[in-house]
C-alpha cells in the first residue's frame, strides 16, 4: 500500500485501534501529550487519507458563573442558610443571622428568599423580633438538584446537560433555575470524535512511521541549512481549525463609543458634568416645580452625608430662575405661583437626568447656531427588571438654532435610532414639565416589543429665556441602554453588563 504516514499520525493510529470505540479530540490530545489543535491537523490528514473516520455531534453544556462557582464550593445561599439553623437548634433570630460572621450578610436576604420559595424555613416572631425557623423540608436542602448539579460541576465549572439527574420535570426545573439565577449559561460545541477504518488498520500493519515531518520553519533551520534536507508537511487551508478568542471591546462600550463618533461626526460637542448634582440643575432649571411628584424619593436618590448645601456659581441666574418659578418672570408665563425655597435648590441629589448636564452647557453658551450631547450615568429608584434599571445611560442632546422646529427634532431622533439599525419607530404627543411640545419615540426590541427610548421637545421659554436663550432649543434624553438592547438583540437589560464570557465573545452588533 502507497500510504505513508508520519511518527505522529502512526501513535494516533495505534491509539484508536487500541480503543474499542471512538475517542473524542480532548482524549487523543491527553494520550499523545500534545495539543488539541495539533491533534486536530493530524486528525484531519488522517480523514483526507481515509484512514480515519471523524463524528461531529452538537454537545450542550452548562457554563458555571463565576457566582455559581462559590456556590459549588460553598452551597447555595438558602443551603448555607439551612446548615447555619440547623447548628443553632433550628431557628435564630433575622439579627443573629446577620450579625453571624460565618454567613456572609449580603446573601441573607437572597438566602431567605429562595428558603421560603422552597418551604425550608417558616418566618415569625419571637420575643417581638422577626425569627427565622427550619421546616422538616430542609432536612434534603444538601440534596437539592440545583445544589447537585452545581457539585457536579465544581471542578470543572461545566456540566453537560445529559448529566442533570431526576426525572424530566426536575431536569427542567433545574435548568429554569440555572438560567434565571444567572448560575449558569447554557452554550453549545462540536464533540469531534474519531475511529479507524479498515484501511487505517492495513496501514498501521504495513507501512512503517516516516520520518517526522516539519510543521514550522524556524530561525534553527535556516541558521544550519537543515531546512534543505528536511521534509515539510503540507497545509491544508480548508481544515477545521480552533476558535481564537482576541482581545476586543465590550459590545455595549462599542455600540455607545459608535453613538458618540456619530453625533462627533454630525457637528455635536461633547459635555460632561457632575454626577452627584445640584437640584438646581437638576431640576429648579428646568422649570420643575419644587414640589413635583418627580422628586419624591422614588424618583430621585438624595445625598445623605453631605447633606448640603452646595454652591451654585450664578447668583443673577437663581435669582431669574426663582422668579420664573414664582410669577413667571419675564416669560410671558404665570409661573408655579409659590415661594422659591433656596434651601431646597441647593440640596445634593444623585443626578437623575443628564438634562442637567445641557443646563450647565446653556449657561455658557449663548449664541447659535450650538450642538452639544452628553452620554453619561444617571441614577433613579427604579424597581430591577428586563427593561428597567436603578443605574442607566442616557444620550442627551440640544441643538439650538433660529427657525428649528418640532419637524427637526423628530428628523434627529429618527436618523439616530436609524443610524444603528433599529427601524420600526413609532411617536406619540408627550409631556415633560420642561419642554412643549413634546414627544414619546418608541421602537420595537425584538422578543420584547415596543418601549419608549426617545423622548425629546422644544425646551420652554421659562428653561431658556433665564439662561439667556433667545432661539429655539431643540432637547432629548434618549434611553441608549434600551437602543443598545435592540442593536445587540438583548432582551434583558441587565445582560449589557454581563461577564458571560461565551455570551461576550459571540455578540456583535446588528449594523
Amino acid at each position: 500500500m502507497s500510504i505513508t504516514i508520519s511518527e505522529k499520525e502512526h501513535r494516533l493510529l495505534s491509539l484508536l485501534r487500541a480503543q474499542s470505540g471512538p475517542v473524542s479530540l480532548e482524549t487523543t490530545a491527553h494520550e499523545l501529550g500534545i495539543s488539541e489543535e495539533t491533534a486536530r491537523s493530524l486528525l484531519d490528514s488522517l480523514v483526507q487519507k481515509k484512514l480515519v473516520t471523524r463524528q461531529v455531534e452538537a454537545r450542550h453544556f452548562y457554563e458555571l458563573s463565576s457566582e455559581a462557582q462559590h456556590y459549588a464550593r460553598d452551597g447555595l445561599p438558602e443551603v448555607q442558610l439551612a446548615r447555619l439553623l440547623g447548628r443553632r437548634k433550628g431557628g435564630a433570630h433575622l439579627s443573629e443571622l446577620e450579625a453571624d460572621r460565618s454567613f456572609p450578610r449580603e446573601l441573607v436576604q437572597l438566602a431567605l428568599g429562595w428558603a421560603k420559595r422552597n418551604g425550608w424555613i417558616t418566618l415569625g416572631k419571637k420575643d417581638g423580633k422577626p425569627w427565622v425557623a427550619l421546616t422538616q423540608a430542609a432536612q434534603n436542602a444538601e440534596k437539592h438538584p440545583v445544589q447537585e448539579a452545581l457539585h457536579k460541576a465544581a471542578n470543572r465549572n461545566q456540566l453537560e446537560e445529559s448529566e442533570l439527574g431526576g426525572d424530566s420535570s426536575t431536569r427542567q426545573a433545574v435548568h429554569t433555575e440555572l438560567l434565571r439565577r444567572n448560575l449558569a449559561s447554557l452554550v453549545s460545541r462540536d464533540q469531534i470524535t474519531a475511529s479507524i477504518t479498515q484501511t487505517g488498520l492495513q496501514v498501521l500493519r504495513e507501512s512503517p512511521p516516516r520520518k517526522e515531518q516539519i510543521g514550522e520553519l524556524t530561525p534553527d533551520l535556516l541558521r544550519s541549512g537543515a531546512w534543505r534536507d528536511s521534509p515539510f508537511r503540507a497545509y491544508n487551508l480548508l481544515g477545521p481549525v480552533p476558535n481564537l478568542y482576541l482581545g476586543k471591546k465590550h459590545p455595549y462600550v462599542e455600540f455607545v463609543d459608535r453613538v458618540a463618533r456619530s453625533l462627533i461626526g454630525l457637528g455635536f460637542q461633547e459635555a460632561k458634568g457632575p454626577l452627584v448634582e445640584l437640584e438646581f440643575w437638576n431640576c429648579d432649571a428646568l422649570f420643575m416645580p419644587q414640589d413635583h411628584v418627580a422628586r419624591e424619593v422614588h424618583d430621585i436618590y438624595h445625598i445623605k452625608t453631605p447633606r448640603g448645601p452646595g454652591r451654585i456659581a450664578y447668583p443673577l441666574l437663581l435669582q431669574q430662575v426663582a422668579r420664573t418659578h414664582e410669577d413667571g418672570w419675564t416669560t410671558k408665563s404665570t409661573g408655579w405661583s409659590y415661594k422659591f425655597s433656596p434651601d431646597v435648590t441647593r440640596q445634593l441629589v444623585l443626578r437623575s437626568q443628564t438634562t442637567a448636564v445641557s443646563m450647565r452647557y446653556l449657561a455658557e453658551h449663548h449664541e447659535a447656531p450650538l450642538r452639544m450631547f452628553c452620554i453619561d450615568r444617571n441614577f433613579r429608584p427604579e424597581k430591577f427588571d428586563a427593561t428597567h434599571s436603578a443605574e442607566f445611560l442616557q444620550c442627551e442632546g440640544i441643538i439650538g438654532g433660529v427657525g428649528l422646529t418640532l419637524r427637526d427634532l423628530l428628523g434627529y431622533l429618527r436618523a439616530i435610532a436609524e443610524g444603528v439599525g433599529i427601524k420600526k419607530i413609532r411617536f406619540k404627543p408627550g409631556y415633560f414639565p420642561f419642554t412643549e411640545p413634546s414627544v414619546e419615540g418608541f421602537i420595537h426590541i425584538p422578543g420584547i416589543g415596543w418601549r419608549e427610548a426617545l423622548p425629546g421637545g422644544i425646551f420652554r421659554p421659562e428653561v431658556t429665556q433665564p439662561l439667556g436663550i433667545d432661539f429655539p432649543v431643540l432637547a432629548w434624553g434618549i434611553g441608549i441602554d434600551r437602543l443598545a438592547m435592540a442593536a445587540l438583540d438583548i432582551h434583558d437589560i441587565r445582560e449589557l453588563c454581563t461577564h458571560n464570557l461565551a455570551q461576550l465573545r459571540n455578540a456583535s452588533l446588528r449594523v
